[in-house]
């Protein structure tokens, strides 16, 4: 199968569709919530993967913790090097490699993730040269819609022409918001009815299927 329609901006999502960083995000998440003293085996962690930290904590710990919630977070996350307690999904460093390659492509990334965290992971995946644009969370954007539009607004980019690719719910409404079109992964963090009946233009379930698609 191969898209009808030719893009010039890929945009990547990260947590789920990248890099399966569910082992540092649960460890973080869970040092946090121990902190507080809620029990994280009572959380359905996969949940919060996608969303910004801001709209994790408030759902799981309240408006008043949450500034803290997310401070202790961050540092968390890099004392204990969570970016590295993840790993590569199997074959798409080839995908963005022949994407890159075949000259038609900008590659970027748009990521509800801290951005720091971003670009930490993507060093010590050694993937940082795929990507022309790197997007996360910061204090004034954390939403997928938002980071969208940054991206977006700040390069000048034709909508018509960008394609967004992510795991989550999160990444189809964020990409519908922008007026731009979405691929869904069955391989990452969503629920593949949800994500299924909530109809992008294709879903595939190995990252070899994003080239399929592409090239």
């Amino acid at each position: 199968m191969k898209l009808a329609k030719n893009y010039k901006y890929i945009i990547f999502d990260f947590d789920g569709t990248v890099n399966n960083t569910s082992p540092g995000i649960y460890a973080t998440f869970t040092a946090v919530l121990d902190k507080f003293g809620v029990d994280a085996s009572s959380v359905d962690l996969s949940r919060h993967i996608g969303p910004p930290l801001a709209d994790s904590y408030t759902k799981l710990l309240g408006d008043k913790l949450c500034e803290e919630a997310i401070r202790l977070h961050k540092e968390i996350f890099e004392q204990t090097r969570a970016a590295e307690n993840s790993y590569l999904y199997d074959g798409i460093t080839d995908v963005l490699a022949a994407l890159k390659n075949s000259g038609r492509y900008v590659l970027a990334i748009a990521s509800s993730k801290y951005e720091p965290h971003v670009a930490e992971s993507l060093a010590y995946h050694h993937l940082t040269q795929y990507f022309d644009c790197v997007y996360g969370q910061t204090e004034r954007r954390g939403f997928k819609k938002d980071v969208l539009a940054q991206l977006i607004g700040d390069n000048g980019w034709d909508k018509s022409l960008c394609l967004m690719i992510g795991d989550t719910l999160h990444d189809i409404d964020g990409a519908r918001a922008c007026g731009i079109d979405v691929v869904a992964v069955t391989y990452g963090f969503g629920k593949e009815s949800e994500l299924r009946n909530s109809h992008p233009i294709a879903l595939v379930s190995s990252p070899r299927e994003i080239t399929e698609l592409l090239i």
